[in-house]
């Protein structure tokens, strides 16, 4: 079977096949109607200082472990775990480990 579509894309991002992040760190995957699927790293002791979207944000870990604070209270999350955030909450990350993570919001 052939594919004739000119945006088919795949990949890996649980086996390091990935295209490699650079200083970005992120990556967009897909973004149609407004949401997005986003495809971050995080090195040990990285953090993302609180902030909050206007829409719920779906966050899973691929690999590593994490600390994600959402209102104030931290959860230690790890590969295989998802978070969902409220739209509006106040919300951080601290990294425990290197990690992988895939955002849609």
């Amino acid at each position: 079977m052939s594919v004739t579509s000119t945006s088919f894309r795949s990949g890996s991002l649980l086996a390091g096949g990935h295209t490699p992040l650079g200083e970005t760190k992120a990556q967009v995957l897909l973004e149609k109607n407004g949401q997005k699927v986003i495809f971050k790293t995080f090195r040990q002791g990285e953090v993302m200082p609180t902030h909050d979207a206007p829409m719920d944000v779906l966050v899973t870990v691929l690999a590593g472990r994490l600390i994600i604070t959402v209102d104030g209270t931290p959860t230690e999350v790890e590969a295989g775990d998802y978070v969902i955030i409220p739209a509006g909450a106040p919300h951080a990350l601290s990294c425990r480990e290197p990690a992988r993570i895939l955002i849609y919001r």
